[in-house]
């Protein structure tokens, strides 16, 4: 490559960054600035959360909170705070029902908050992967009579 070419990348290269984000990053980055968690009560002590994909179990008792699933990481200070309206005990808890982002995003963040996260050897393993969820679904696709790895 030229020197001419190198200088010309580099140009566009710094234009870009220097753009700032995409509207599509811009969007992504407000997608969960806007979603409100929503609390249900299904019975004493027990409540549904709904804010952004999965919805998220929750027991509340005297020997402190437990999850089930915990929805995206950037949503977690929203359900700990729809969590302290109704108990001021800690999340012990959560439990992940399977792998998908919007059921486990959580689990980084309320684990370092003291939480003990439950799982199927199965979800721990799928987790402990680099793998895409897309490339996931093909590989396990029934058409390909190959079980899930």
């Amino acid at each position: 490559m030229s020197n001419f070419s190198e200088r010309i990348l580099f140009a566009a290269a710094l234009a870009l960054a220097a753009a700032g984000p995409s509207p599509a990053q811009e969007q992504q980055e407000d997608r969960f600035a806007k979603v409100e968690i929503k609390v249900q009560h299904l019975r004493e002590g027990l409540y549904m959360l709904v804010g952004e994909g999965g919805n998220i179990g929750l027991s509340v008792g005297e020997d402190g909170v437990f999850l089930i699933d915990d929805q995206f990481a950037p949503l977690t200070e929203k359900i700990k705070a729809a969590v302290a309206k109704l108990s001021d005990r800690p999340v012990r808890f959560v439990i992940n029902t399977h792998w998908h982002g919007d059921h486990t995003g959580g689990n980084e963040n309320l684990g370092k908050a003291g939480a003990v996260i439950v799982a199927h050897d199965n979800v721990y393993q799928r987790m402990s992967r680099k793998i895409s969820w897309r490339r996931s679904i093909r590989r396990c696709h029934p058409r390909r009579r190959r079980p899930c790895r």
